[in-house]
């Protein structure tokens, strides 16, 4: 059996444990003789300490006590006119707002900009037109795209083996290895 630390039972003993380490050790109370004498040795040793305490001090001097207060207050008093008035509050600049805010207000200007950017259609310089009769075809050199009158070669060193794959999407990917340097090149070309 696993008995809980003294300072749990302590814990317990003063009423401040939690609800479900307060519910732990009760269960194991039920159980445990040993545990439960501990426990009410502190309820014990807290009920003589009320009862120390509340009693007063037999030597004490309530008149001395009270002149001792009363100087006490006096002292606060006069050092309360020593001082004077209470500065008034001094008032931060305006600007002092603005750099409080700031990393609060930037990161939420940034999404802004960036959900209106991503959302906003592109230009029609950014969108290239199909052209009929573009042309993607694999030759013993490479890769060519051929656009109207435009082309674009991608051109691989001569070779063993290169492998094409051709997919129906517009898309041409040749992966080869360089016999010189041993690296795996892959050139992938699509066409929207």
């Amino acid at each position: 059996m696993i008995h809980p630390a003294e300072a749990r039972l302590a814990l317990y003993a003063g009423g401040e444990l939690g609800v479900w380490a307060r519910w732990n050790v009760r269960r194991h109370l039920a159980g445990c003789e040993r545990c439960r004498r501990q426990v009410d040795s502190f309820h014990s040793d807290r009920d003589r300490l009320r009862a120390s305490c509340a009693e007063l001090p037999v030597q004490l001097d309530w008149d001395r006590l009270a002149s001792e207060m009363g100087a006490n207050i006096r002292v606060g008093l006069a050092a309360g006119e020593c001082v004077g008035d209470v500065a008034p509050r001094v008032r931060r600049p305006r600007w002092h707002r603005a750099v409080i805010l700031a990393p609060v207000l930037l990161p939420v200007v940034a999404v802004l900009v960036f959900v209106v950017e991503t959302r906003r259609p592109p230009s029609r310089a950014d969108v290239v037109p199909w052209v009929e009769g573009t042309l993607m075809e694999s030759t013993a050199e490479g890769i060519e795209l051929k656009q109207g009158d435009r082309m674009l070669s991608l051109r691989h060193p001569n070779v063993g083996d290169v492998t094409y794959l051709v997919s129906t999407q517009g898309t041409i990917r040749a992966d080869y290895v360089d016999e010189e340097t041993g690296q795996v090149t892959i050139h992938s070309v699509y066409a929207q």
